[in-house]
């Protein structure tokens, strides 16, 4: 009588090729289960904190980074219009964040953002934004709509998580173009509760009621 096979030879008709070949794709299939997808990450920002919150502004929106300094006044300007700053021989419009945004005030700003001109702005307007603190840049993962604020304000873009390693302070003067924040850091598909919570703002939302001329907002040079 024929004894029952043992060994390689068990395997029967299925062949120990193909045997291995099953194993190694039952193997890609499991590790593709704990794989993370991968982050489909907006396009940089420049992170900035207001009070207890960060914003991200668009960094193709953003020309320099400097250190706050008293502006010269401007009388009878709204609240939001700090006064006027010079940079390089261009006056900027100093304008507050926090005011634009409604927001409280709170503490006098460490930096101050010179944005590049707008379109649909006036031609030599240049404008400049009081911020908080300048933190980075980075490149933000958007929110799912499940997970995003329900009434978002009508500046922000859209609310995005962030990995709180990217959150590295910025001092002095800081020139984008000199790479002098830290670099755009892409996130791995971070899970929004560990992340930090970033509204991204429209510039020209934020700033479109100072595109019609007005007496108190500056030209540049």
């Amino acid at each position: 009588m024929r004894q029952p096979a043992t060994g390689p030879e068990s395997l029967g008709t299925l062949g120990e090729a193909r045997a291995a070949r099953l194993m190694e794709e039952r193997a890609r299939r499991l590790a593709a289960r704990g794989a993370a997808a991968p982050a489909v990450t907006a396009a940089p920002v420049l992170l900035v904190a207001l009070g207890g919150e960060t914003f991200g502004l668009p960094l193709d929106g953003v020309a320099e980074v400097l250190p706050a300094e008293p502006p010269c006044p401007l009388p009878g300007s709204p609240p939001a219009v700090l006064g006027l700053r010079a940079r390089a021989g261009r006056v900027h419009t100093l304008l507050d964040l926090a005011a634009l945004l409604g927001l409280p005030l709170g503490a006098a700003g460490a930096h101050d953002v010179l944005l590049r001109p707008l379109p649909g702005f006036p031609a030599g307007r240049r404008l400049a934004l009081r911020v908080g603190r300048a933190l980075s840049a980075a490149s933000p993962l958007p929110l799912p709509p499940e997970r995003a604020p329900t009434r978002p304000d009508g500046a922000v873009a859209f609310h995005a998580a962030l990995a709180a390693p990217t959150l590295s302070p910025a001092s002095g003067a800081v020139a984008l173009a000199a790479s002098g924040l830290a670099a755009p850091a892409a996130p791995s598909a971070p899970d929004a509760a560990e992340g930090a919570r970033v509204a991204v703002l429209d510039l020209a939302r934020l700033l479109r009621p100072l595109a019609t001329p007005s007496p108190p907002f500056a030209h540049g040079a």
